[in-house]
Order: structure tokens, then sequence, then C-alpha cells
């Protein structure tokens, strides 16, 4: 974190302390916050961090938060597309970012990337969480959010007005050095403006970190070697650091705030206050946490149906699997082999793929989850291969008839979608080349009685397409020659 943000993350800190000063909670409730994920990739859309992993990190998230009465759910997977931001997020101004992905108040923003710009940083917190520059969100690399569920716990202690134990030694980078620092240290931190604490406590409401509970530490993120397992050399404190007395430190490396790679991590019950004072706190009131979601527990993983080995078409390929109790959507990935996945997150136990390739083949797989339980794993994985059978059409209901015209039609003109409605039908239609590829496609609200949609053909190649007319009720095709 920039010296300047921690500095921030300490006002935020000291100003709900002001005014939560009277508020009383029920320490025996639990508070539920709604999150959105911005799942951001490259401009082209590659590069995109999985909603998985998304699903992935909520689930550690509740986890590792359930000691401190705070629990997570899913208001949103929101997929945008910024090359910079999706590889360089560190650089670029907080005002840009929130008018490049529409940053919505409403929800707890966690920003997944790719890249953050800066070696070394894995996530961070960006403040402000108040006033007309207001950003207020995490960032955190995908690959650290998947590997390691430490990374968004800390920071989101951040975001809950938490500062580091070590708070005013940010500036040194590497932590205490006794040849520059001083061994006992002298009264201030190395930015010149925090006082020191003291290993007694006498001054901690007003050093360090000003959380009592929390002991006296500057800042050791790499200590030593444990004399009885030399194996952690991460998180075993064996330094000789002295507090402005001469009194030596014993920092506690497992605290979720520190650096130190650890297991067993945990909160202080100060650490705890503060966070329920930032969480009820008029800059944290957009979260509106009085709705509790749906908490029915998802434990389950669906078993697969079709397609297991073959299917013969590739336009109209039906995905099915075993419900899973307690789960209100279902993440499906769709996979060809070599090439790029289709993720999908939809609310029953079957799909329709209409865009697969002929010929091919495909791996793919399910989760189940609802906006709270989302811990369950995925089905196996199986494969399947395309056929190359363009598939039958079949009756809409509330179609009576429909129709393209002209046909043929030429490469710089349009054609229309001619449709004869019983009681108005919403509806989407796409266009698609002989194998399968998707080059045009709209939604469309078709009238009771007779109406027309017009298709631009756009300079497509002469040949041979397939017009799709899909809706709830199933789809229906129609081909379709583009002349000179």
């Amino acid at each position: 974190m920039k010296p300047s943000d921690a500095k921030e993350v300490m006002r935020q800190m000291e100003e709900n302390r002001v005014e939560m000063r009277n508020f009383v909670w029920n320490r025996d409730a639990i508070t539920y916050i709604p999150v959105r994920f911005y799942l951001v990739a490259k401009d082209d859309g590659s590069k995109r961090p999985s909603e998985l992993v998304a699903l992935k990190a909520l689930c550690d998230l509740n986890e590792n938060y359930t000691e401190q009465d705070v629990q997570f759910y899913l208001k949103e997977l929101k997929p945008v597309n910024s090359t910079e931001i999706n590889a360089d997020v560190i650089n670029v101004d907080p005002s840009i970012i929130k008018t490049t992905l529409n940053i919505s108040y409403n929800a707890l923003n966690i920003i997944m990337v790719e890249g953050i710009g800066e070696e070394g940083v894995l996530a961070y917190y960006q403040p402000p969480a108040t006033g007309q520059l207001r950003a207020d969100w995490i960032v955190a690399l995908r690959s650290e959010i998947q590997n390691d569920s430490r990374v968004l716990t800390h920071e989101m202690g951040h975001y809950l007005s938490l500062p580091h134990p070590f708070y005013g030694w940010e500036s040194t980078l590497t932590g205490w050095d006794p040849a520059i620092n001083g061994n006992p240290v002298g009264a201030l931190a190395p930015d010149n403006e925090t006082l020191n604490e003291k290993v007694n406590g006498s001054n901690c409401h007003d050093a360090g970190d000003k959380i009592c509970d929390t002991p006296a530490d500057y800042m050791f993120p790499y200590p030593g070697p444990d004399p009885n397992d030399p194996t952690n050399t991460q998180c075993f404190y064996n330094l000789s650091a002295k507090d402005p007395n001469g009194v030596p430190l014993q920092p506690e490396m497992k605290n979720y705030m520190n650096y130190a790679t650890c297991t067993d991590y945990f909160f202080t019950d100060g650490q705890k206050t503060e966070m329920q004072n930032s969480l009820f706190s008029s800059s944290r009131s957009y979260l509106n946490l009085g709705p509790v979601p749906n908490l029915t527990p998802v434990t389950s993983t669906p078993t697969l149906i079709a397609p297991l080995d073959f299917t013969e078409t590739y336009n109209n390929v039906k995905f099915e699997w075993t419900p899973v109790p307690g789960a209100d959507r279902y993440w499906l990935e769709i996979t060809p082999i070599g090439g790029i996945s289709q993720r999908i997150i939809v609310q029953d136990n079957t799909y329709t793929a209409y865009n697969l390739e002929a010929n091919k083949n495909y791996f793919w797989k399910v989760k189940g989850f609802n906006e709270y339980a989302t811990c369950a794993g995925t089905s196996a994985q199986e494969l399947f291969k395309t056929g190359g059978t363009l598939s039958d059409t079949f009756e809409i209901p509330t179609i009576d008839d429909w129709d393209v015209s002209p046909n043929p039609v030429g490469s710089n003109t349009s054609f229309f979608v001619n449709v004869k409605s019983n009681g108005g039908v919403e509806a989407k239609i796409m266009l698609y080349t002989m194998t399968g590829q998707l080059v045009n496609s709209a939604a469309k609200t078709f009238l009771p009685g007779y109406s027309s949609f017009e298709v631009p053909v756009n300079g497509l190649a002469v040949g041979l397409y397939l017009v799709a007319l899909r809706t709830d009720e199933g789809i229906e095709t129609k081909r379709i020659a583009i002349v000179k």
C-alpha cells in the first residue's frame, strides 16, 4: 500500500471512531455485505478472469471472516473490457477507472485483473471512501485470488479501515533495519509523523496502528527461520528489534493485516471493532446492509448427463446435468480443444449452445451455486465431439409463420425477418455462417400480427448463411444466400 493510501485508511478509521462513538450493534448478529466483481478483460475480450475464481474468492472471504460476524454475498459478476486496466491498473487514474468500468455504488466493488502494473503488488485497496473523488474499491490479481485466500482478506481489512500493525513504516519497503532505523528505535516511525508503539502499550492509543490489542510492530515481512522448524522461514519472528524504551519486540506475525506468510491467521477484537465501525459508518451507507441473502447451503456437485460422447449437430447442442440442491445458478464452461472457452451462467440445469463449430472436440463442466453458497466444487470434466449436421427446426408456439426476404440478398444491402405472431413474442435474431460462426445478433419484440425486422448484411462474404429465430420457447432456422 502506498504511504499516502495508508494515511487515508488511518484517517477513515479515526473518523469512524468519532462518528460511531455512541453506536451500539448486536454483537451476535451477522452483517451481510453485497459484493460485485468486475472481471476485466483486454479490449478484445481476451484474458478475462474466470467467474470461477470470483466464486472461490467469495467462498474464501466468508470462511476467513466467519469469526468477525461478517459475511459476503454475490451482487453481480460484471464482465468489462479495458486493455489498460487489465494490465496496468495501478497506473490508471481512479477517475478513469470509475468511468471506464462504470463503477456502481450499491455493493462492495472488487476489480479482478491479469496484471496490476507494479512488481510485487498482488492486490490493493483504493481509497478514499467518501468525497467527490471517492474510489473505494479493491483491486486484485486473478492469480493471487486463485492461489492465496489471505490476499483478498488482507485488502478487505483495509477497505474496512484497518491500518497495518506497522503503520508508519510502509515507506521503508523492506521493514526495520538496525543500521538505518536504530536499535532501540527512535520516537518516530520512518514517516516522521507516527509515534513508534511501545511494547508495554503505554502509548498504544496514539502510536502505530492505534489499536491496542495488536502488539508493537515495525514491519518484519520476512523475519527468519523458526529454530524448531527450519522450513518455516517467513512467519517466525527471531529478530532483536527494540522499542524506544529498549524493550525487545514480539510482534504478531499471524495477524491478517501483517505481511508475513503464515497459517492460522486472525483478526484481534480491537480490529473487529474498527471493522464494525467502518461498516455502519455513513461512508459505507451505500452498502445497504439490511437484506439477508439466500443462505441455503450448496454442498454437492452436478453430474453431467449430455452430451457425453458425440452429437450429430453443432448449431443446436443441448447441455444437461443433474440439479444441485440449494443452487439457483449454474456456471457452465465449454472449451474447444486448443481454443477459447465459453463461460455461461444460467438459472436452470440445461443450456442450448447455438454457436459451436462443426466436427470439433469440446470439454465441458458445471458448478452449482447461489448468491451466498459458492464453495461447492465443479463437476467432472467430460469430452464430446460435434458432428457436421445442421439441426432440424421445430415450431415455436407463439409464431404462426415467418420467412426471410429477399432471398438471395445482395452483399451490401439488407434482408428482412418477417414474422406472423399469434400473441407477441420477445425474440433474438442471429445470423450464422454454415460452420457455426455468429456474425450478427439482435433482439426484437414482435407484436401480435405481422411485423418485420431489418438485418443489414454489411458486406459479408458471398455464400450460404443460417438465420436463427430464438425465443424462450425454442429456435427455428432458415437458410439465406448472400450474392454479389
